[in-house]
């Protein structure tokens, strides 16, 4: 799960995704509800992120969806990503959505309300199930082969 401004967004295998107010004692599904989706492009694998105003998430066939993170209303998606299968956790910095994929292919595309695709990066090809990591102004991918930084030296 993760969470922002007192809601915590989780997801798991099964449909739905839920986001309940933080807090209360026992099982508080009915109670703390905030939102529950059960449409397109919910993951099984990734984890996904929230900036507060709004929840993306990628499913694990690549398709990247947006989400009003107070309602659960659809903003866009699902859109396609390159094609693979995604086993890493969506990461957001610097307004950008980061996926990698199992083929180590990075799309990037633009946090917000609307569905802006930047940049696909194929590094060597090789196996990954790594999420990327970033720090500072870098990015940190591993694949099966490499471990890579990528950024302003």
């Amino acid at each position: 799960p993760v969470t922002a401004d007192g809601v915590v967004y989780a997801t798991s295998r099964k449909k739905p995704i839920l986001a309940l107010k933080a807090g209360g004692v026992g099982d508080i599904t009915s109670t703390h509800r905030v939102w529950a989706y059960v449409g397109p492009g919910a993951p099984d694998v990734p984890s996904s992120v929230t900036d507060g105003q709004h929840y993306y998430m990628v499913d694990d066939r690549g398709l990247v969806s947006c989400l009003d993170a107070m309602t659960g209303a659809t903003i866009w998606g699902p859109e396609r990503t390159a094609q693979g299968t995604v086993s890493s956790s969506l990461v957001l910095a610097d307004g950008k959505l980061f996926i990698l994929n199992e083929n180590g292919v990075t799309t990037v595309v633009a946090a917000g309300p609307a569905y802006k695709l930047l940049a696909t990066n194929e590094l060597d090809g090789s196996y990954t199930l790594s999420s990327p990591a970033i720090a500072g102004s870098q990015i940190f991918i591993r694949t099966g082969t490499h471990l890579y930084c990528i950024g302003e030296g």
